[in-house]
């Protein structure tokens, strides 16, 4: 083939079949990449149920779990309704994985739901009551006679052993809504802590979105299948990124990151599979193209 020809050849379709040309070792390599790809990432899909699962107060993930972590939401007001505060907010969110035993965290969600009750800090389950909790589970870091730095931001009482109502009301006290009858629940995720999470997703999940769209692209699915496949993931992450702070000021964008999870995933999932599957079907006849032989080889 004369220079002209291999300038307008697809190569989508000159190096399909590369993959599965490689030696068994090679091969061996990428199929256990993909593999620990698709594991690691549904492990990660484990992770957000687990940990917001319960994040509006319910069991099951639901958009009003993406709603409580991202935007904040609004709860009525009432007899008997919960009290959302920042404490409680915390509690359910990044700060859960500080209480030490789940009767700990009952205990002291309980409490903060109810609106944090001053008299209710010696009322609990047995010898776990609100004050004891706060003492053995939060007052190591936020007593002000440790000096922490999170002491200094968010303090409970002057040492390890004082809970002190005065400083705790800062934080659990519930925050005003514009619209009557209802209180406002900050978003779960605080902007430090989304600003980490932020910097950690962004640096990790487009380098093997990278590396797995490559593998993807030299597989033998069809050409304008892989044209339109390929870019996608990358692009829903720009959508999902962007949904996690723009949420913070328009609360319909709790939708975009919902859509862009559930499409990232399966768009992702088919690339892992099918470049999977091609690396062992066996080398398509007349051989890749890269390699020689074929019909849009770099040697014709």
């Amino acid at each position: 083939m004369d220079d002209e020809g291999m300038t307008h050849t697809n190569p989508l379709t000159r190096y399909a079949g590369v993959l599965a040309g490689l030696p068994a070792g090679p091969r061996l390599m990428l199929t256990a990449f993909l593999a620990l790809i698709g594991f690691g990432y549904l492990i990660a899909v484990a992770n957000i149920f687990s940990h917001h699962a319960n994040a509006d107060g319910n069991d099951g993930l639901s958009i009003d779990d993406l709603r409580a972590v991202y935007s904040g939401m609004d709860v009525p007001a009432g007899a008997g309704a919960e009290v959302p505060s920042r404490m409680l907010t915390m509690l359910r969110g990044e700060m859960r994985q500080y209480a030490s035993s789940e009767a700990h965290f009952t205990v002291l969600e309980g409490w903060l739901a109810k609106g944090a009750p001053e008299a209710g800090l010696e009322q609990g389950e047995g010898k776990i009551t609100p004050r004891r909790v706060l003492i053995l589970d939060c007052m190591r870091c936020h007593a002000l006679s440790t000096g922490t730095e999170i002491a200094k931001q968010a303090p409970f009482g002057p040492d390890e052993f004082t809970p002190d109502s005065a400083m705790l009301v800062r934080f659990t006290a519930p925050a005003k809504s514009k619209s009557p009858g209802v209180v406002r629940a900050a978003p779960q995720y605080t902007l430090p802590r989304l600003i980490l999470i932020s910097h950690q997703h962004m640096l990790a999940i487009p380098m093997f979105t990278l590396a797995v769209a490559i593998v993807f692209m030299l597989s033998r699915v069809p050409a304008r299948w892989k044209n339109a496949l390929t870019p996608l993931p990358m692009i829903i992450l720009v959508f999902d990124f962007s949904g996690w702070w723009l949420a913070r000021v328009a609360e319909p964008f709790v939708y975009v990151i919902a859509a862009a999870g559930g499409l990232f995933s399966a768009v992702l999932g088919f690339q892992i599979i099918a470049a999977a599957v091609d690396l062992w079907r066996g080398p398509p006849r007349g051989g890749p193209g890269m390699l020689g032989g074929g019909a849009g080889g770099a040697t014709s």
